[in-house]
C-alpha cells in the first residue's frame, strides 16, 4: 500500500476511533452550511461512520435552522482538527436527511436519556427567549420518547476530503476525490 492509501486508510480510522474513544478530537466537528449565500458554521456531534459508502452521520434537531438551510443547498463543508497530531481534516459533500423511519426509532432506543433531552426543550433551536432557561423541560414525569418528533439525522455524503498534517519542517497535503477516484498530493 503505499503512502496515499495509509493516509485514507488511517482518516476512516481516526473517524471511527472518535465514535469510540471518549475525547478524541474528531468526535466533535464544524458544519458549515449555506445561509442567505453567506457561510454559517456550527459544531456537531459525530454519531456514525460508513466507510464503503462514503459517508458519515449526526443528529440534530429538526426544528433547528439548518434543517432549512440544506433543503435550500445541500452542499456543506465538515472540519476536524486534531490539535495533538496537527491533523486538519475538510471534508466536502452533499447532504442529506434520514427518512427511514426504523432507522430512526433504533438510533432514538439507542440514544442515551441525557441526549434524548435535548430534543425535549420547548422551543426549537434559535428561539427568541424572555429568560436563558425558558426553552428546558421541567416536568419530573419526563416522557423521553416524546422528544423523537424533533429528532433527526442528518448524513454526509462525502465527495472530497482535504487532509493537512501540519509540521514545522513542512507542511503535506493530500486532496482525495472520492467521485473520481483520485488522489493527489497538492500544495498546502
Amino acid at each position: 500500500m503505499d503512502k496515499k492509501q495509509e493516509i485514507l486508510k488511517k482518516i476512516w480510522r481516526e473517524l471511527k476511533d472518535s465514535l469510540i474513544i471518549s475525547g478524541h478530537p474528531f468526535h466533535i466537528f464544524s458544519l458549515t452550511t449555506v445561509k442567505n449565500n453567506f457561510p454559517d458554521s456550527r459544531n456537531v456531534v459525530l454519531r456514525s461512520v460508513n466507510e464503503d459508502n462514503n459517508y458519515i452521520t449526526f443528529h440534530t434537531d429538526k426544528r433547528s435552522n439548518k434543517i432549512k438551510q440544506i433543503k435550500n443547498n445541500d452542499n456543506i463543508c465538515g472540519l476536524f482538527y486534531d490539535k495533538t497530531n496537527k491533523i486538519q481534516l475538510r471534508i466536502y459533500g452533499k447532504i442529506s436527511i434520514v427518512e427511514d423511519k426504523q432507522i430512526i426509532l433504533d438510533t432514538w432506543r439507542s440514544s442515551k436519556d441525557m441526549s434524548k433531552l435535548c430534543y425535549l426543550n420547548k422551543f426549537p433551536p434559535g428561539s427568541i427567549l424572555k429568560d436563558s432557561k425558558e426553552y428546558i423541560c421541567e416536568s419530573y414525569n419526563i416522557d423521553f420518547n416524546e422528544g423523537i418528533k424533533n429528532f433527526c439525522i442528518l448524513k454526509i455524503n462525502i465527495s472530497i476530503i482535504d487532509w493537512l498534517n501540519l509540521n514545522h519542517k513542512g507542511h503535506v497535503r493530500l486532496f482525495i476525490d472520492i467521485i473520481n477516484d483520485k488522489i493527489n498530493w497538492i500544495a498546502p
